[in-house]
């Protein structure tokens, strides 16, 4: 089941968020992640559609913020409809359980 995962990280804060700082944000994650993010219009785009909290806060004197904003993960069936979602309150083995329940899935007709 692991091959047919591709996890895929997105950046909601295009500003700060360059390529270069995706790619090294990258390395504190397993290699087999894709590290997206768009123009700020496409990022709102989908916050929208996903229906993501987010917000910047102020920035400080130096011009550092923060964005708050939900955590989920997102998961999607092989057509790339969303087939489940996982927030950071749930237990990481009831998340792996949903995960092979949903690929290993057999409809018996």
């Amino acid at each position: 089941l692991r091959g047919q995962i591709q996890p895929i990280f997105v950046s909601i804060d295009p500003a700060r968020d360059s390529l270069k700082a995706l790619r090294d944000y990258a390395k504190d994650f397993h290699p087999s992640y894709v590290f997206l993010t768009g123009a700020p219009q496409q990022v709102q785009a989908m916050a929208k559609k996903y229906r993501v909290y987010m917000s910047k806060a102020d920035e400080t004197e130096d011009g550092d913020y923060l964005v708050d904003h939900s955590i989920v993960v997102y998961f999607h069936d092989e057509t790339g409809d969303i087939a489940d979602c996982f927030t950071q309150s749930m237990r990481p083995s009831d998340i792996v359980e949903k995960v092979v329940e949903r690929m290993t899935f057999v409809p018996s007709y």
